[in-house]
């Protein structure tokens, strides 16, 4: 009696499927970075092995999802297959964008020595004004949720001489804003925020729009200034509801609510304090988090404000972390960590 025997044979993605991936990678990343991380790990067994420029877009796509989702298994199998010998020629001149890619994971995963150590790698690849910009602005990043707000402050204000790129200009200037907002020069936040917004949303950048409309909105809250609030929101809210963000919607509801509380006397329902409550352990992940306990306050609702501390205890503020909450992954073939670069931030 014969026996079959089936052998499991992966069938490598055609060009169409591959370029099919890449489409919906992209627009994932943007709508849902969890989805397109799964999406790349359904995929992966069945990338094609032979080095080219389409795949190479492909991984590059997949480690932005990676990096989103903060998952270190895609980053270092990604980062394993570009930085082998087949790859070299098809990798380079795309360094800097890998190497930046990594510095974001770090930063994410709040291991910001190391975030600095990459970013000093990555500026030694930059050939032009606005590569240097943007691998600056990154850096700044980092220095500012380390809590370097002096060093932060000087190399955006360089990075400002050197960007003639609008978009550079609009991210460092959001950055700034940050810096400032920090700082509790929420004037000085305000008028950052406004020019980063306005750019963002002439070009129909709308994620970049909404994330920077919302630090314009709250800034206003922070000054007490509800005219300006008034003016801006409905413009925000359209970016929000393009970029499709479940944290920038529910930041926004808290805004909002806020707002009509605040200015209209309109007092919140019991079902909107559980909306309120519901989305206190999604903000507290996000940039957004410390603002919270102001908000709580203004609200005057002890049931959001014991919700919130209830909250703390599980899920601290962002900017209250201090150690590494995902695994390292180290890029040497690429990074020394002694190039001269090391010595231009050293001087910040």
């Amino acid at each position: 009696m014969l026996v079959a025997i089936w052998l499991s044979v992966t069938v490598a993605l055609s060009p169409s499927e591959m370029f099919k991936t890449l489409n919906q990678l992209k627009e994932l990343n943007r709508k849902n970075p969890s989805e397109a991380a799964v999406l790349f790990r359904s995929v992966d067994e069945r990338l094609p092995r032979k080095p080219s420029r389409g795949l190479y877009e492909l991984y590059r796509i997949g480690l932005e999802s990676g990096v989103r989702v903060q998952d270190a298994e895609i980053v270092n199998g990604i980062l394993t297959v570009l930085t082998s010998r087949p790859w070299q020629n098809i990798v380079e001149g795309g360094e800097l964008d890998i190497v930046s890619s990594l510095a974001i994971y770090h930063r994410r995963i709040h291991d910001y020595k190391h975030a600095e150590r990459l970013n000093e790698c990555a500026i030694s690849y930059a050939t032009d004004p606005k590569e240097f910009a943007r691998v600056a602005n990154n850096m700044a990043v980092v220095y500012r949720y380390s809590g370097q707000l002096p060093k932060a402050s000087k190399i955006l204000k360089e990075s400002l001489l050197l960007a003639d790129d609008r978009e550079i200009i609009a991210n460092i200037k959001n950055n700034l804003g940050n810096i400032f907002f920090d700082q509790k020069k929420y004037r000085n936040a305000q008028l950052m925020y406004r020019r980063a917004f306005r750019y963002h949303s002439e070009v129909g950048q709308s994620v970049y729009a909404a994330g920077t409309g919302l630090n314009l909105l709250n800034t206003q809250i922070f000054l007490g200034d509800w005219q300006s609030f008034s003016r801006y929101k409905s413009s925000v809210a359209l970016e929000i509801k393009a970029s499709n963000q479940p944290v920038f919607n529910a930041f926004f509801m808290w805004q909002q609510r806020l707002f009509d509380f605040v200015k209209n006397g309109t007092q919140p329902t019991s079902e909107t304090i559980n909306q309120l409550i519901d989305s206190i352990p999604l903000l507290l992940k996000s940039e957004l988090g410390p603002s919270l306990e102001l908000y709580t306050k203004l609200y005057k609702s002890q049931s959001l404000q014991q919700a919130l501390q209830k909250q703390l205890k599980k899920t601290p503020n962002i900017r209250e972390i201090e150690s590494p909450t995902g695994a390292r992954v180290e890029l040497d073939r690429w990074c020394s960590y002694n190039s001269v670069a090391k010595k231009y931030f050293s001087d910040y």
